[in-house]
């Protein structure tokens, strides 16, 4: 989807203090190997709030920082990857009403779940919506998670190569602002589906620990039947989304000064990210993803809110943001800062 008109006014996130993995592998909880490879410094870890707690932190700041009234807000999109705090209830009306109040009456809220794509599939939404309709001045996305014991191991509950994070983060997706949104789109890919479910069964009631390790050898086990290999076809789409989006832009990946890519660990970025676009990781934001750790689907927003705050991106310059959510689905989107906020520094 090639947009136009359309500009991110304000960013923020909302990140818990940190926890040095050092003391993870010291008492077991994460291999030293995977600690060599993956070469994370920190992870952050929430020690009370909820994630939509940690939303509306982020939302109210970069609400704020767009200058935008809150009655402008035409739609609250909150993306989340795993459990907000509480079973049977929407997160996105929790967001809308501490943000928003009686002033978002006609705005809706709603719950993404694209995984860890979620934020920039929910950014995709927000532009679709204010496309449609030129009334609608601004939208508001947000995404938030907590990956706490004894639900999810965050240092073992995923594939090696991933440690998991807490945190937040909003962007207000407006008619103006400091970075045009040029293009964003999705590849999906829904024979993967099973490699995050494996051969668990559907149960009556929520409440089992996440093992995506087994979940994925146990799918793998059973997709012969699939046209080709899983790791041809996770890199398949990648590629699809990234030339999709750079060809909706009119841009070539050399026109591009950044990318945030999900926050893996130093190995897969280089092998499975960066390396396949011939992209040194200096052009990526893993300097700030080896301190957060993996946050669901909030690395790509808190990676460019980090570019934006030490000015490591201006004027000119264009950065891509690229999202895989289990699903599969992989969302990029590129945007062109065209001016210096005033909440950069």
């Amino acid at each position: 989807m090639r947009c136009d008109g359309l500009f991110l006014a304000g960013l923020a996130h909302r990140l818990p203090e940190t926890v040095d993995v050092d003391g993870a592998v010291e008492d077991g909880r994460y291999e030293s190997g995977d600690r060599k490879a993956d070469d994370y410094a920190s992870v952050t870890v929430s020690a009370g709030e909820a994630p939509p707690e940690m939303a509306v932190v982020a939302a109210r700041r970069a609400l704020a920082r767009a200058g935008l009234p809150r009655s402008g807000v035409a739609i609250v999109l909150h993306a989340s990857a795993w459990f907000q705090g509480v079973d049977y209830w929407g997160a996105a009306s929790y967001v809308h009403r501490e943000v928003l109040g009686e002033d978002g009456r006609h705005a809706p809220a709603m719950d993404v779940q694209q995984m860890c794509a979620g934020a920039l599939g929910a950014l995709e939404l927000a532009a679709s919506y204010l496309a449609a309709d030129a009334s609608r001045g601004s939208a508001l996305v947000t995404t938030a998670d907590r990956f706490a014991d004894p639900g999810f191991d965050r240092w073992r509950g995923d594939v090696r190569g991933i440690v998991y994070g807490d945190g937040a983060a909003a962007a207000v997706l407006a008619r103006d602002g400091f970075a045009r949104l040029l293009a964003v789109s999705t590849v999906a890919d829904t024979g993967l589906e099973g490699m995050y479910r494996g051969d668990e069964p559907f149960a009556a009631v929520p409440g089992r620990r996440v093992d995506v390790r087994a979940r994925r050898a146990a799918f793998s086990a059973h997709a012969r039947h699939l046209a080709g290999s899983l790791p041809d076809r996770i890199a398949s789409g990648l590629a699809e989304a990234v030339g999709r989006t750079l060809d909706e832009a009119g841009l070539e990946i050399g026109d591009i000064s950044r990318f945030a890519f999900p926050n893996v660990g130093l190995h897969v970025l280089r092998t499975r990210y960066a390396e396949p676009f011939g992209l040194e990781v200096e052009r990526t934001t893993w300097d700030w993803g080896r301190r957060t750790g993996h946050v669901g689907a909030a690395d790509q927003l808190t990676g460019l809110t980090w570019l934006v705050e030490t000015g490591q991106v201006g004027p000119g310059d264009r950065v891509m943001l690229v999202g895989i959510g289990a699903g599969f689905a992989w969302t990029c989107a590129v945007v062109e800062i065209t001016a210096r906020p005033a909440w950069d520094a």
